[in-house]
């Protein structure tokens, strides 16, 4: 799969985690789907989900709590969120010219204060990585070390908890993204035994110019 799909994919990713449904969502969802979803339904599992704290079924959409989940017997842990949890992006997205608050996402995920590494905004600046990255090994190595420090840790266990949700829609979700990061995988696979370079300025070959891929209008 080339970049630019892979691209497409991390903005269709995006949108899922940072969106409440509308027709054009549920509509991509749809081949997946094995009976047709409640679109109110939907947009009530979204919020429940992926946005309020207190709804008793909440799937912190963040890689620093992520990377730390422990499964023990049928419970799963989460650490506490922290609202610096994601300051080690800072150097990615102040070299790429990324603003995540440019985004278009649900009211309730637009404070000023949330974590930087909320899930749908790192695979919003995963698809302009891949958008940007041409046949250089600069770029080839960019694009590992990003997936390796920034996506790997996390993936893996956020899917199959949203596949395993009491929920048509969100276990939808789920099944997209493991099948991009499948897909992602196959074309770029994680560097083995990178080292973790949180917090060290990085030189990302990306134009300023270069628009960022925010969601499409509805």
């Amino acid at each position: 799969m080339s970049d630019q799909e892979l691209a497409r994919l991390a903005e269709a990713g995006s949108r899922l985690l940072l969106q409440a449904p509308d027709a054009r969502i549920l509509a991509a969802l749809a081949p997946l789907a094995q009976t047709p979803l409640d679109p109110r339904q939907a947009q009530q599992d979204f919020y429940d989900f992926l946005c309020v704290l207190q709804s008793g079924c909440f799937l912190p959409p963040y890689a620093h709590i992520l990377s730390q989940v422990e499964e023990t017997e049928e419970f799963w842990h989460f650490p506490p969120a922290r609202h610096d949890g994601g300051d080690a992006l800072l150097p990615w997205y102040d070299a790429a010219g990324f603003n995540p608050m440019e985004l278009q996402a649900a009211p309730m995920l637009t404070s000023s204060n949330r974590p930087l590494d909320h899930v749908g905004v790192l695979l919003a600046f995963l698809a302009l990585l891949l958008d940007a990255s041409g046949d250089s090994d600069l770029d080839r190595r960019v694009l590992a070390d990003f997936i390796t420090e920034h996506i790997q840790p996390w993936a893996d266990v956020f899917a199959h908890l949203l596949t395993q949700a009491e929920s048509a829609y969100i276990s939808l979700v789920g099944e997209a993204l493991e099948d991009f990061f499948t897909a992602l995988r196959a074309t770029h696979p994680p560097c083995a035994g990178a080292e973790n370079r949180y917090g060290e300025p990085l030189l990302i070959p990306i134009r300023p110019a270069m628009p960022m891929p925010a969601a499409n209008p509805r």
